[in-house]
């Protein structure tokens, strides 16, 4: 990894974890919000582009 690459983790790092996420274990760009309001459920529902048109 390059240090351009790494300097990216490290901005996304401190965006997301200072605005309350937590960064996984498995996954360096994933992150789980710390205060969940549906910690165990998974929306599987469709999203549609009409639905974002105003």
């Amino acid at each position: 990894m390059g240090q351009r690459q790494y300097n990216n983790r490290v901005i996304l790092q401190k965006a997301m974890t200072s605005h309350g996420f937590k960064p996984c274990d498995c996954e360096w760009w994933h992150f789980t919000l710390l205060d969940e309001p549906f910690p165990n459920t998974y929306f599987t529902f469709p999203i549609a582009r009409k639905s974002l048109d105003n």
